[in-house]
Order: structure tokens, then C-alpha cells, then sequence
């Protein structure tokens, strides 16, 4: 008897578990027309730099920057594994945005679906990056939980050292995760996956040297 309210409670944790990351974790992002804010970026910035760089209020990190390819805005959320990116035109009109990975280095994951504009401000284009992955992020989750690989939520910031970066591609036309891990101090392991179903194709370890 005791087992079975022990496993009933176990089940019960893991679904509350499962609801509060799907409440808390990603953050929203919409198709809606938007400009760069260059008031903000404008009373932010120093002289000797094209860059702001700070926390909100609410715990969440801000990038700002401008260049003669255009303006950029990156907000990384605190307690999520997401951030928001957002790239704009010389103009300072919305070029696109949409939600990627909270490690920003490496090659972070675009997640959900991206929207893309023309110079006028006109959605043309909407990807939904998620559409080849039957295997989750979700599951990438549970994966590294099981492989007590640790995964860090935002703000992730560079100077903080080595954070688990998760990728994902299209390679020889079959979807696949990579997840790349400080398994020692002085060795990083790449693990390649499966984007269907998961299965592990390949690992491998290799020196990491701390710059």
C-alpha cells in the first residue's frame, strides 16, 4: 500500500513538474509589427560603446546593439531555458524574431516558430523550427536528467564559464541534437541523438582547455 501512494506521489510530482515547465519556461513572442526601442538603447548606451548591456527589474538579462548591418535585441529570461531574439533593419523596422536557446554561443537552437518581415513591416515568412523533431526538447531534458548532465536556466552570460550547449540540425536530410557537456574538468563530451526517436548515434570526448 505504502509503495503504491509512493509511486501515485511520483507520478503526481513529475506532472506538476511537466505543467510548470510548460508554464514557466518558454517565453511568448508574437507575429505582431515592432520597432527597434532607440530611446531605450539611446539613454542605456555609453559613448565608447554600441552596446547595452543589462539586467530588468524582473531578472532578465538585456542585449542591445547597433551596426551597419542593422539593430539587435537578445532578452534572456530568468528560470527559463529561452531567450528572445529579434533582429531589425538600418531603418530600426523588425526584420525577424523568434525564441532560441539560453546559451547563446556555440550554435543555440532557433525553437517554435520564427516570423520574418519585409522592409514595410509586412509578415512574409513564419518557420516552425519545432516541425522535424518528434523528439522534444522535452525529451532532450529528461535525456540529460537521466544522464545527470546539468543544463542551466537564464541568464546565461558568457563570462560565467563552460554552460551545456544544446544544437540541433538537419544533417544528410534526418533531424539530430547535439548536446555538448563539461563531463570533467578537462574533458567535454558531444553527444549526437537521433531527432525521431532519440537514440543515441554517437559520443564522443575531446580535451577542453580553459581560455
Amino acid at each position: 500500500m505504502n509503495k503504491i501512494i509512493i509511486l501515485v506521489g511520483l507520478g503526481l510530482f513529475t506532472q506538476f513538474q511537466s505543467q510548470e515547465l510548460q508554464k514557466t519556461m518558454i517565453p511568448k513572442i508574437s507575429n505582431k509589427f515592432e520597432k527597434f526601442d532607440i530611446d531605450k538603447f539611446s539613454k542605456s548606451t555609453k559613448k565608447e560603446t554600441d552596446v547595452v548591456r543589462e539586467f530588468l527589474p524582473n531578472g532578465n538579462y538585456i542585449e542591445m546593439s547597433m551596426a551597419n548591418s542593422g539593430k539587435y535585441y537578445t532578452e534572456s529570461y530568468k528560470d527559463s531555458y529561452f531567450m528572445i531574439s529579434k533582429s531589425y533593419y538600418t531603418s530600426g523596422n523588425i526584420k525577424d524574431k523568434g525564441i532560441m536557446f539560453n546559451v547563446p554561443w556555440g550554435a543555440p537552437f532557433q525553437k517554435g516558430i520564427w516570423y520574418g518581415f519585409d522592409e514595410n513591416g509586412k509578415l512574409i515568412k513564419e518557420i516552425d523550427y519545432d516541425k522535424p523533431y518528434k523528439y522534444t526538447f522535452e525529451d532532450i531534458l529528461k535525456f540529460c536528467e537521466k544522464e545527470v548532465i546539468p543544463i542551466t536556466k537564464g541568464p546565461v552570460l558568457q563570462s560565467t564559464g563552460f554552460h551545456t550547449i544544446i544544437s540541433r540540425r538537419i544533417e544528410n536530410e534526418k533531424p539530430i541534437w547535439e548536446i555538448e557537456w563539461l563531463k570533467k574538468s578537462n574533458r567535454v563530451e558531444n553527444i549526437i541523438l537521433d531527432g525521431i526517436s532519440g537514440k543515441v548515434i554517437s559520443r564522443r570526448e575531446s580535451e577542453f582547455i580553459n581560455n
